[in-house]
């Protein structure tokens, strides 16, 4: 698959991975969409990248989602790709009550936001025979313990990524599903815990440069980086690489008291 000449609408592409695909795929020759929903952000991005278009847009509230949906279809209704990047992801010490709207946003934005999104343009998308690429997380492989809920929208993400491509293959619908596996990626700023000489850190242009090797191959799964090795975690052994991971992990974000 060539990267070029497509339309793309990318959610949460005014920062981290979002952006950073929306700047390569515009200089590969696409139609760059972004949303996102902080206005004075998009507009500043839209200010930087004047081949960009933009809408202001909440992927966790329906009637926002409705109205980026009517949006596309009236101004860019050749849409071919959908790249649902938008997320947040939080440390939380499940004993110290977190609060549980904090809780819950994660689910609404990572997951059901994944979800509403592409529902929202799979007709469309099915139509222009296109692609839709989900962002998950090498730690939807793995759970890690200090990101409890993060953890657990990108497991949802990557199954429903699986099941929505079994239906397109089953109902012959003309639909390409990918599910995109970062590791960290520090310079994305997606918390402020890491830094980029993080063991295991991987530069976004590399992110970049590997994920389009494999969109060229073929790909439907595409483990990038350190997330290789945590899905062979997952696979052999997965409660004692659970008990490790989240000890190493969990002393990094909660160290006790000596």
């Amino acid at each position: 698959m060539t990267f070029t000449q497509h339309t793309i609408l990318i959610t949460g592409g005014t920062s981290g991975i979002g952006l950073g695909f929306a700047q390569k795929f515009a200089a590969l020759g696409n139609k760059v969409i972004i949303s996102a929903r902080n206005e004075a952000r998009l507009k500043q991005i839209l200010a930087e990248n004047p081949d960009f278009s933009g809408f202001v847009s909440d992927v966790s509230d329906t009637d926002s989602l409705f109205q980026l949906l009517q949006s596309i279809q009236n101004e860019f209704p050749k849409l071919d790709v959908l790249f649902n990047s938008a997320g947040i992801m939080r440390a939380y010490n499940l004993f110290e009550n977190p609060d549980f709207s904090a809780l819950t946003s994660e689910i609404q934005t990572n997951l059901m936001g994944t979800i509403a999104v592409t529902q929202a343009f799979l007709a469309l998308l099915t139509a222009n025979q296109g692609t839709i690429i989900n962002v998950s997380s090498g730690l939807s492989n793995l759970a890690d313990g200090a990101h409890p809920i993060y953890n657990l929208t990108k497991a949802g993400v990557h199954f429903y990524s699986d099941a929505l491509r079994e239906q397109a293959r089953y109902f012959d619908q003309n639909l390409r599903v990918v599910e995109l596996v970062p590791p960290l990626v520090a310079e994305t700023n997606l918390e402020s815990h890491t830094t980029t000489a993080a063991p295991n850190n991987m530069a976004l242009s590399d992110l970049i440069d590997e994920t389009l090797a494999a969109l060229e191959n073929g790909a439907d799964r595409i483990d990038a980086g350190f997330s290789k090795t945590l899905h062979q975690m997952g696979k052999v052994d997965s409660e004692e690489n659970t008990r490790k991971l989240s000890a190493q992990m969990l002393s990094n974000y909660f160290p006790k008291n000596k």
